[in-house]
């Protein structure tokens, strides 16, 4: 995550940014509400969330752009306790995700499995030397959460992907929702700016360079550019390809799922056509958002928002592992419950 000082983005006050914020959220939620009630019919609603969702999207970027740099390092008195709090939240999850597992989806072990993965890559930063950035067991670990996750998408929603298939819209809707989430992901984790920062030491000409970044978990080759005169800058590595497009694939899949259950809301009875789908768009929701807060919160509280700064950008912190799993979770279940919906349909 980058971060910068300054009130305007391109000569955008802050302000106006949230305002773009707030509005294009409350276009979406309209959207989906109209949609719900039988307002307006399913285009309509699909329209109007694609449109409140640019103008979020937009203004959250503008806010990430010019979320104020935290002045100093993490609070000592919060950052004794990361650890801890990684190893507990990353235990609890290993641990019940192999019991809930065995008492409720017995038949089932790859759940387990992927909840033991996702406690595991809480931990992993705490339990080794040097946050385990050159560990091999974090390039193991890393390919096998994305493995076992497409796996699970591909048994138990296979009912699911086989109607997004069939369907023009639903397959358009979600090839845009994912590209649009990975573009906002790469500027809200740091990985592009159009505000990059000036200083000394800085280049004042067009520089590429390969470089080993440390994200996801371990440290990955990757090239890192900066173009001054666009302004433009940020890198690219084999480890942000893997998340991004991992991330954007589950949050495209369930975009998808939304955009079909309302384009079938105009032909059918709605309360039975938009089964699951709030679930879906909820789980999407959460994971579109989340990146950005510490951008909103910085716009509006200024430097008071270290903490949150740090809480994400601290490896031993467990925010981020468990927004990560979280997210897999949320957008994983989402598309299994909605294939049982699928398959229960009469």
């Amino acid at each position: 995550m980058s971060a910068h000082s300054g009130t305007t983005h391109a000569g955008t006050p802050h302000w106006l940014l949230l305002v773009l914020v707030v509005t294009g959220l409350g276009i979406l939620g309209l959207s989906t509400v109209g949609v719900r009630r039988a307002w307006v019919v399913g285009r309509v609603g699909i329209a109007g969330v694609f449109f409140g969702g640019l103008l979020a999207m937009f203004g959250g970027i503008g806010l990430v752009e010019i979320q104020v740099v935290a002045p100093a390092g993490p609070d000592r008195g919060l950052y004794r306790w990361y650890p801890l709090a990684s190893l507990l939240i990353g235990s609890l999850t290993l641990v019940g995700s192999f019991v809930v597992g065995r008492l409720r989806w017995s038949d089932r072990p790859r759940y387990a499995m992927l909840g033991g993965l996702l406690g595991a890559w809480i931990i992993y930063p705490v339990v080794f030397t040097n946050n385990g950035v050159t560990n091999p067991i974090g390039y193991l670990l890393v390919p096998s959460v994305l493995l076992v996750t497409g796996y699970i998408v591909w048994r138990d929603a296979k009912p699911l992907l086989s109607r997004l298939r069939m369907s023009r819209l639903a397959s358009s809707v979600g090839v845009l929702s994912g590209f649009l989430f990975v573009l906002f992901f790469a500027f809200s984790a740091g990985t592009l700016s159009t505000n990059p920062d000036a200083g000394i030491g800085m280049p004042e000409t067009r520089t590429i360079t390969t470089v080993m970044l440390a994200d996801p978990l371990v440290s990955w080759p990757a090239v890192e550019f900066y173009f001054p005169s666009v302004p433009l800058s940020g890198f690219v590595s084999i480890g942000t390809v893997l998340l991004f497009g991992f991330i954007g694939s589950l949050v495209g899949l369930n975009a998808a799922f939304v955009a079909d259950q309302w384009e079938r809301a105009s032909d059918a009875d709605s309360s039975r056509a938009l089964v699951g789908s709030l679930a879906a768009s909820g789980a999407t929701a959460c994971c579109c958002c989340a990146p950005a807060m510490y951008g909103v919160v910085s716009a509006v509280l200024g430097a008071a928002a270290s903490p949150i700064y740090w809480a994400f950008m601290d490896p031993t912190s467990p925010v981020g592992g468990t927004f990560f799993a979280v997210s897999v979770l949320l957008l994983t279940t989402s598309l299994v419950r909605s294939a049982d919906d699928i398959v229960c349909e009469p």
